[in-house]
């Protein structure tokens, strides 16, 4: 029997019903090229009603603590970062298109 160590269940997260996220905290010694490929399909299967940014906090909220160094942590919160990175860009990109 494997032992998980989270003591969140699969679907208990609402931006990650189907449990992807979940099941990458729960593989044992995965690496961060497969963490990558999980958190894309994740990110595809997304409620397009949900925010990204606010989704992936909701993940880091529920799982940094229990996994700090987990690979899949690392990349949520590079998710965040590109987020806001993107965001940043779409509102200068249309402060100088007003601009002009």
């Amino acid at each position: 029997m494997i032992n998980k160590q989270s003591k969140i269940f699969k679907g208990d997260i609402h931006c990650d019903r189907t449990g992807l996220i979940f099941e990458a905290y729960n593989i044992e010694d995965i690496d961060s090229d497969s963490c990558r490929t999980i958190f894309f399909d994740w990110i595809l299967s997304l409620d397009p009603s949900f925010d990204q940014r606010e989704a992936i906090k909701e993940l880091l909220k529920n799982y940094s603590p229990k996994f700090p160094d987990h690979p899949m942590t690392k990349l949520l919160i590079e998710g965040i970062d590109k987020n806001l990175e993107t965001g940043q860009k779409r509102r200068k990109a249309k402060t100088i298109r007003r601009a002009i």
